[in-house]
Formats: structure tokens, sequence, C-alpha cells
């Protein structure tokens, strides 16, 4: 397969999702009552669809309940016992977080001073070019740095020393440099124009108008967009990644007046998951992707809110912020692709680790061990003021 984006530190996953074109509107068929995406997770995990459903429906449901104790909690993910646990600082948010069925627990931090930790950290390290990622680890309540791998500056050593100072601050190396994933239903191929592709993402309306939500590097150039078949089914509208500057991996593809957008994603098996909103949800949740290059693969939700850097054939590194980070296995040509817990859009893939890793094709949780950066599609509908479509 052609590598549309292979780059020094971070590896883009360009993809786009959801949307079928009229030229092509047998494409992918259409979904049933039972969506693809739990018949899938029954075989992953040994048991039923019905079960597989009880068991997402199970996290959702606290993830609702989570809602009613927004106001008093600071942060939440669920631990290995599928419990919902909070950050809480006093007996009464607790009590609150009971109430509502949550696993309170006291923290030094919490999401909002580990937000402010790594607001602190980004500035101190923004001209270094060996800082991989920053990003808090809720359940550690503790705030990641990562280094680039190789041998560290005297510029970095120094740097390192001022981190490992600050309270609530740890810092590893990587043992892997980083890549976007480069190579328009959900989860199958957008080739771009010319020659390289990502994945399609997810569609909505912007005023009116028919659009796409997808990762900005795919779009950045403002691309012509064509499906598996060949056929035009839109253009790249807006991006605000930008290489080599400070930027943010959202973008916005105008699908053709004369194709449409369906509210549902391609789990590249025959079967389809429809799309019945949008979140952010808890931290270890369950996920997948569909990506044109590795099909559907799963995994957890593992940070939000990560600042990484991407390099590209250039070797210029783009800083990119406002990433979630997951378990799941992503490849080139994989970029804008979708995320979706059970029916509820997450994101669309950004990159990962250039480590030679193989996910394979629709190997879903059993996809090679490694890990993927996406776009959160509710941080990108907000800002492009896009209205999903829903299945």
């Amino acid at each position: 397969m052609r590598r549309s984006i292979a780059a020094a530190a971070l590896s883009l996953g360009l993809g786009l999702t959801a949307l079928v074109p009229a030229q092509a509107a047998t494409a992918a068929p259409l979904t049933d009552k039972a969506d693809g995406v739990y018949q899938i997770l029954a075989s992953d995990w040994g048991i039923s669809p019905s079960q597989a459903k009880a068991r997402l429906d199970a996290e959702h449901k606290l993830a609702g309940a989570l809602t009613k104790a927004q106001a008093v909690t600071d942060g939440a993910f669920f631990n290995e016992a599928r419990q919902l646990v909070v950050n809480v600082h006093s007996e009464t948010a607790a009590k609150v977080a009971r109430a509502n069925g949550l696993t309170p627990r006291t923290v030094a931090r919490g999401e909002k001073a580990l937000t402010k930790l790594q607001a602190r950290v980004e500035k101190l390290t923004a001209n270094s070019s060996q800082v991989q990622s920053i990003g808090a680890d809720l359940p550690t309540d503790r705030l990641q740095v990562v280094l680039m791998p190789g041998k560290q500056t005297p510029a970095t050593a120094k740097l390192v020393k001022q981190l490992k100072a600050i309270p609530g601050v740890d810092v590893s190396t990587n043992s892997v440099t980083l890549q976007s994933h480069a190579d328009v239903i959900g989860g199958q191929i957008m080739d771009l124009v010319p020659g390289s592709w990502c994945s399609l993402g997810f569609p909505g309306m912007r005023n009116g108008n028919n659009v796409l939500l997808t990762a900005g590097h795919c779009v950045e150039n403002n691309n012509d967009v064509l499906n598996a078949q060949g056929v035009h089914i839109g253009k790249g509208i807006g991006s605000r990644f930008r290489t080599g500057q400070p930027s943010v991996d959202m973008g916005l593809m105008d699908i053709d007046a004369e194709d449409v957008g369906r509210g549902y994603i391609d789990n590249r098996n025959g079967t389809t998951t429809r799309v019945t909103g949008s979140s952010k949800a808890p931290v270890n949740t369950t996920i997948c992707k569909a990506g044109n290059t590795t099909g559907w693969t799963c995994g957890r939700i593992t940070q939000y809110n990560l600042t990484v850097n991407y390099g590209s054939p250039s070797g210029a590194i783009t800083r990119t912020s406002g990433l979630a980070r997951s378990t799941v296995c992503t490849e080139g040509g994989d970029s804008g692709g979708a995320y979706i817990s059970g029916t509820t859009a997450q994101g669309m893939t950004s990159g990962g680790p250039n480590d030679g890793h193989d996910c394979g094709f629709n190997q879903g949780h059993n996809a090679t061990g490694s890990y993927s950066f996406y776009q959160p599609v509710v941080d990108a509908a907000n800002y492009y003021g896009v209205s999903l479509t829903l299945g």
C-alpha cells in the first residue's frame, strides 16, 4: 500500500468516515437493529452480542450518571472492575458521587490542577525538540512528560532536572518515534488528490451544508477527495493543522452536492454501526476504530488533552495539542478514521508510534499491541459549528 506521510517524530493517521456518495450508495450495507459493533466485540470477548451490548451499556449508563455529579467532581476514569472512579475534594462531593452510583476518591491534584500544571510545563518545554508528548494521567493523578528516543542534549538534561523537581510530574523516554498515519462512509478510504490517502470520519451539517469532520493534516492543503471507486466526493475547506507550527489536528471537508453523508460507519466486515450521538467518554472506556488500512481495531481511552510533537519528511516538528490517546492500534492510511464507543462517536485518527508495528486487519482487541492519538469529535464539531449526522 502507498504511504503518504511518514514522519520522524510522530505519525499522523490519515482517514475519514461516515459518508456515502450518491454515486456509490451501495458501498456499505444499511445498518440493522443489531449494530455491527456488538457482533464484533462479542467475538473479541467470547460472549454473545447481547452480552457485549449489556457490557457497553453499563459503561455508558455510568458515564450518563457522571453528568449529574459533574459540578462536584474533578475528573473520572473506569478502573479494572469497571467502576467509574471520580476525583473529589470533599466528603460532600463524595456523597453526591455515591448517590449517583459512582466511586469517589480523594486526590492531591485532580483534572483541573493537572490542566494548569500541563500549561506550565508546556510553556517550559516550548522550545525543546526532544519532548514527544505531554499529558495528564488521571488514574495516577500525575502529569506525564515523554521524551523522544536518543541521547539527550545538555539543554534537555537541564530541562529534565527542572521537570523532575516539579511535584506531580513524571518524565520518561520513549523507545520509538511517532508519525502521522496518512493514506469518504466512515472508516472507508479518503483518496486525497494527488496520490495520498486517509480514512473517512464523521459527516454532519453546517449552515445547511453537507460536510465531513476529519483530521486536520488530511486536508491541510484543501485537497480534492475521491472515494474507493475514484468518484469525486468532496474537497477540503478548512484545517487547523499547519506543518511546522503549533497546531490542532482538526479539519473540515465539503461534501459534493450530489453526495450524501450517512449517520453510520463501516465496520469493514460487511456490517455497519449507527452513530447515535457524540461524547468524550471517561478514561478507560471501551472504544473501537474503523480505518482503511487496519479495518476494525479496539482498545480503551487512556488520556485526554495531550500535546504531542509530530515529525514530517522535511524534518519540521508540528506541536499538536488537544489530542486523546487510546490503546487502539492504527497505521498509515487510518488518519481521519472514526473512533466510536458503542454507537457514540468519539473522534478521528490523528497518529501513533513509528515503530514498524503491524495491526493486521479487522483484529479488534487482538490487534498487535500499540497505541494511537485521535482528535475528539466533540471539540472539532464545536469549533466548526457542525451537527453530526445520526443514524
